[in-house]
């Protein structure tokens, strides 16, 4: 299977496209619906019982679904851009909106359900092994799928080594742990260790706002925040633009004289 890009030259490729986006906002308040009638213990670590906060209403769609919605629609106009009419836009989709659930649980309770991530997982999975029988736009070879898993948990849990050595402390959650090996069964290898690269560089750019902000307000702390929410842009930003990544690696490497 290869991957066709939808081109925006008729009627009937606007309406499609609308009709994504439509759909999207529906799908994205039913990850609001779902994020509040799931079990209050898988938005725990394993050692915890749940708060009151997780036993009321979790989430109100009136405070941040509107934002959420139309960027979700938006993400997933791009993925139907990218990948046109094939099998790549269906699963991509449903990968897209594993994503929104973790960003939304991780980001509020920083948490991420087992559950999300098998699912997300199983998806990976099945992208993965349709890409290496057909465009080969993210794995190559058969061994890429497992090698990309291990690197991207392997990274994580090498930070945490290194944290645990120096400050006597873990750097990472083992939720963000499962989170990038997931991944890194579409991801393949060597793209993994490129997504982590662009989930880095976006949650520098959130530092940034946090030391501007703090310089502005004059609060004594930048305040703590999950990584989960980066990885997943990392790991969007390389599924929707992956050839255009590409393009400006080659272009990279090409100055570099690599």
């Amino acid at each position: 299977m290869k991957i066709t890009a939808l081109e925006l030259n008729t009627p009937t490729a606007y309406i499609s496209v609308i009709a994504m986006m439509v759909f999207s906002v529906v799908a994205c308040l039913g990850a609001y619906f779902l994020l509040n009638k799931i079990p209050a213990k898988w938005l725990c670590d394993y050692d915890e019982e749940p708060g009151e906060e997780l036993l009321g209403q979790r989430y109100s769609f009136k405070r941040s679904g509107i934002f959420t919605s139309a960027l979700f629609a938006i993400i997933s106009a791009v993925n139907f851009v990218t990948f046109g009419y094939s099998l790549y836009t269906v699963i991509a989709f449903l990968i897209l909106f594993c994503l929104l659930l973790i960003t939304l649980s991780d980001g509020k309770f920083t948490i991420i359900p087992d559950q999300f991530t098998i699912a997300l997982a199983v998806l990976c999975l099945g992208l993965g092994v349709l890409d290496l029988n057909g465009a080969s736009a993210f794995i190559g070879k058969w061994w890429h799928i497992p090698l990309g898993a291990v690197c991207g948990g392997g990274f994580l849990m090498l930070i945490n080594l290194i944290s645990l050595l120096v400050f006597k402390k873990l750097g990472m959650g083992f939720g963000d742990v499962k989170l990038l090996a997931a991944m890194g069964l579409l991801m393949g290898f060597p793209r993994i260790f490129l997504m982590i690269v662009t989930s880095l560089i976006a949650a520098f750019v959130y530092v940034i706002f946090l030391v501007i902000r703090k310089l502005v307000t004059k609060s004594e702390e930048l305040g703590y925040f999950p990584f989960g929410p980066f990885i997943c842009v990392g790991f969007a930003a390389n599924l929707l633009f992956f050839s255009q990544i590409d393009k400006l690696v080659e272009m990279y490497l090409s100055l570099m004289g690599v």
